[in-house]
């Protein structure tokens, strides 16, 4: 019999009988994420496995990732054969990290930071003027699901103009969008923003993207928020320019490295919040039911023998 490895944790009974409801022909294995032995014989694997299991699994022929971000299945040291068809969760983490987004811009704002640490401290203090989200300007770097669900979400907030920045040009504007700009002219697009937001994925072309020059071009005491990877910025020109006060505040939920070392300065910006990556992730019952619901409608297609809606172009990493 066919055989379908499931390794995303996040799959309970309820959520495999969505599963089972699709695989009519296939059996199904649950194992670690790393058990290679386990899925050595499986066609089609469901989550992040490691490269000992893409390698191990002879005749895998589609591997579907529990993230929308596939890094480490497009390096060429992964090993994951051309012929194998590459899907990912993206559009299940859009709900969820948008509001994430929403939560560091606001707490950044209003500095409930820097408040959190005076009420641990018992410590009774005025912190100055703060800033709000209505009538701001904003710039989103990546309008996919999650940067597009932001931007409805700051539209909805009043916000005073919004910029989406994608790869490509597109012909057709959202509600949501003041103004398009490809990468080619990010620097115009961010450099009079109140609030930059990156919501990329990691990959050859989005790594250091953010670096000293480009950040300098951003507006004084804007804010920098990033769910993306922490390799698109340059993490030690971010520290000096929140320390300059260039770059007024930033949301962080990614880093590089990942952990982030204790020894890190970044811990210790009054002005900076740190999450480690759990914006989307299994934080949220919500988004484990979309990408188990994604999974199996990609699997009632696949067992029909029809196209998968959407497969991962490997030279551009999405």
């Amino acid at each position: 019999m066919r055989k379908i490895g499931v390794a995303f944790a996040g799959v309970n009974d309820i959520r495999m009988e969505k599963i089972r409801a699709e695989a009519t022909g296939f059996e199904i294995i649950r194992a670690d994420y790393g058990d290679a032995a386990a899925f050595a014989d499986c066609e089609i694997i469901f989550g992040n496995v490691t490269k000992e299991v893409i390698q191990a699994a002879k005749g895998l022929k589609w591997l579907h990732t529990q993230t929308a971000g596939v890094d480490l299945y497009v390096r060429p040291e992964t090993g994951l054969p051309a012929h194998v068809l590459l899907t990912n969760s993206s559009g299940s983490f859009g709900i969820g990290i948008a509001e994430h987004l929403m939560a560091m811009a606001l707490m950044l704002l209003r500095k409930m930071g820097e408040y959190g640490k005076l009420q641990a401290q018992a410590n009774w203090q005025y912190l100055g003027s703060i800033e709000t989200l209505y009538n701001s300007k904003i710039t989103i770097v990546g309008i996919g699901d999650i940067g597009s669900t932001f931007a409805e979400r700051c539209k909805a907030m009043g916000a005073a103009r919004i910029y989406g920045v994608s790869r490509t040009t597109r012909t057709e504007k959202p509600d949501w969008a003041d103004r398009l700009f490809t990468v080619e002219d990010i620097d115009e697009a961010i450099k009079d923003a109140d609030i930059v937001a990156i919501c990329l994925p990691g990959t050859v072309d989005t790594a250091g993207l953010f670096g000293r020059k480009r950040m300098e071009t951003m507006k004084k005491g804007a804010m920098l928020l990033n769910i993306g990877r922490g390799t698109i910025i340059d993490q030690d020109a971010l520290i000096d320019l929140l320390n300059s006060g260039h770059i007024g505040c930033a949301g962080l939920d990614v880093t590089t490295p990942e952990p982030l070392p204790a020894d890190s300065p970044l811990w210790h910006i009054p002005n900076v919040i740190i999450t480690p990556h759990v914006s989307g992730g299994r934080s949220l019952e919500l988004i484990q039911d979309l990408i188990v619901d994604k999974f199996a409608r990609y699997l009632a297609d696949y067992a029909a023998g029809r196209p998968l809606p959407y497969v991962v172009d490997p030279k551009i990493g999405y």
